[in-house]
């Protein structure tokens, strides 16, 4: 049977109090959850196509008295053709995404619509916890649950 650490355990009691405070509203439980947990230093990793969405999140958490550091997956430069000869034009960069905020030292990190390739090796490289507040599905207008549905 899997047993809980005293980390796990403080992170699962922080979870709850920051969904029952936050009358369960996304923004709000990740809001109040990283207060509660004492998180400082937010990084929020983009999908470029998401931009907009991860400025007026920028905007939010700093308003929330977070610091933010914020990178989008084609800053880096990364050629595509640098991944495979078949490709062409810039590339994604999960890697330094996780990198950069790495280095920025973030408490925690949050995904803003990277691609499901790409937000498992940013999750995997990032030193800091991360979670996913936007999930990319041009089909529903972001809106995974129509899968579902349909």
């Amino acid at each position: 049977m899997v047993s809980y650490s005293t980390e796990d355990k403080e992170e699962m009691k922080n979870a709850f109090q920051a969904l029952v405070k936050s009358k369960r509203s996304r923004l709000l439980e990740l809001i109040e959850f990283m207060k509660v947990s004492g998180y400082k230093k937010i990084g929020i990793a983009n999908c470029l196509s998401m931009q907009q969405y991860a400025n007026k999140l920028v905007e939010i958490l700093q308003n929330e008295g977070f610091e933010v550091f914020s990178i989008n997956c084609k800053q880096s430069g990364l050629e595509a053709s640098e991944i495979s000869p078949d490709m062409k034009g810039p590339s994604c960069d999960p890697l330094s995404q996780a990198e950069y905020l790495n280095e920025m030292e973030t408490d925690f990190n949050i995904n803003v619509g990277l691609c499901l390739g790409h937000g498992l090796l940013f999750d995997k490289y990032s030193k800091a916890p991360v979670t996913t507040f936007i999930v990319k599905d041009f089909a529903h207008n972001h809106n995974v649950l129509e899968s579902l549905i349909d």
